[in-house]
Order: structure tokens, then sequence, then C-alpha cells
């Protein structure tokens, strides 16, 4: 109970303290207070709206980029017979191994080579490449359960591959591919360094989480009740987005596992 409460405890006084004046905060910090003030939000949501939309953006083009490349790679090492299959496959799983801030440096200078900075593409293609990673292990797990049976008699039928893909094994994984895109997702939103190194100037473009801090933190800087604001708004879009998506996490998690 007492580490449910540290844990809880953080998050309800950013909560609460969004809804007061700099006064009432320095007054009653500790504890929430009547009547709610608005000011703070109002002031946050113009503020961050456009870095949300950059947020959404991003991570729906790079989402949707990454699932069509795992979902096409993992069918291929699940149900696709090719040489140095078990050879590729070991080197997508050692990448999982390897620490993302060790590749940082590196990733930059090649991205900045290949698409330049201040662009939503040096955004959206490290999602596409670095998320399809975990994507494949994922989705290859789940399209192994899929019987052998039915795809050699949708083949007997005159199905080619991209048929089979496309009409048997996506729409049976439409739980787990919920998942991973939810997780993808909330990954964008969280993702902070890449977007600080990567848009060094033109900060209209920068994605919500590093907005906060480049942006909206440094004007604000003190003023407690506008920063907990701040965070509220950001925070709503992706919490919002697990409320009305949870049943489908949750489903995409346990079926992930399970062999038909």
């Amino acid at each position: 109970m007492l580490l449910l409460l540290l844990l809880l405890y953080p998050l309800a006084m950013a909560l609460w303290g969004s809804f007061k004046t700099q006064a009432e905060f320095e007054v009653s910090k500790w504890y929430p207070t009547l009547p709610l003030n608005f000011t703070n939000i109002g002031y946050a949501l113009p503020k961050l709206a456009r870095f949300i939309f950059n947020t959404v953006f991003v991570g729906a083009a790079g989402t949707l980029g990454m699932l069509v490349v795992s979902t096409l790679a993992a069918y291929s090492f699940a149900k696709i017979d090719f040489p140095g299959k078990s050879f590729f496959y070991s080197l997508v799983l050692g990448l999982m191994m390897v620490p993302a801030i060790m590749t940082l440096v590196p990733s930059f200078m090649l991205y900045k080579a290949l698409v330049g900075v201040n662009t939503y593409t040096i955004l959206i293609l490290p999602i596409i490449v670095g998320g399809s990673v975990f994507g494949v292990f994922l989705l290859r797990t789940f399209f192994e359960g899929v019987p052998d049976s039915v795809l050699e008699a949708a083949r007997i039928d005159g199905a080619n591959e991209l048929s089979i893909y496309l009409q048997i094994c996506v729409p049976l994984s439409g739980a787990i591919i919920a998942t991973l895109a939810i997780m993808q997702i909330n990954g964008v939103w969280n993702d902070y360094i890449w977007p600080m190194i990567s848009i060094p100037t033109e900060t209209a473009k920068l994605t919500i989480s590093a907005a906060i801090k480049k942006e909206f933190l440094s004007g604000n800087a003190g003023s407690y009740p506008t920063l907990f604001a701040g965070y509220l708004v950001s925070s709503a879009p992706i919490i919002l987005l697990f409320i009305f998506t949870n049943k489908h996490y949750v489903e995409g998690l346990t079926t992930a596992g399970i062999k038909f």
C-alpha cells in the first residue's frame, strides 16, 4: 500500500496542481482544493496543440510503416523457407540486445546524411526501422501458430503468398497488431532524445516530449501550476488512447503466445 501511494501521489499532485493559481499552489500544494481553476489548461492547450498534432502525425505515419515492414518480415520468417533464414532471424534477435543509446550518434549521422535534419522524415524513418525489430520478433511467434494446413489449403486453391498474408495471416493477427501499434505510439509519445537532436532549430516540428522541455518548460520556469497543466494536456491524448483501446491491448498480449 505504501509503495502504491508513493507511485500515485505525485501523479495526483500534478493533476490537482494544474487547477490551482500560483498563489493557491504556494499555500496548498500538498492537497487538492476547490474551486478548480481552468486558466492554466486554457493557456497550455493552444501552446501545445501544434506539438500534439506533430506527434500524432509522426506516430501514425511511423507506426503504419512499421506494421507493414514487421508483418511482411514476420510472415516471411515464419512461413516461407529461404536460404539463410535462421541466420538472418538471429541477426534480428541480436539487434534487440543492443542498447539504443549505443547507436544514437551513428544513427544520427546516417539519417542526417540521408534525409537531413529538421524534417518529419528524420523522425518517421527511425520508427519504421527501429520499431520493426521487436515487431518481427512478436509477430513471428504469432504467425508460427497459424496451422500450415490452412495455408496449404489456400495454396491449393490458387492463392499466392501475398494473398495468404493479406487475407489469412493479417486478419487473424488483428489483436496483436493493435497491441504492437499501441506500444509503438506510446513510445513515440514519450520519445525525448531523438527529436531533441534531430530537430535542432525548427522547433515547430518537435514532438510533444521534446517540445515540453524545449518550448514550454523554459518559458514557464517556476510556475508549477502552468507546468503541471502542460503535463496534463500533453498526456491526455495517450491516456484517452489507452482507455478506448485497452481491451484490444490486453487481448493482444494474452493471445500472443496462444497456438491455434
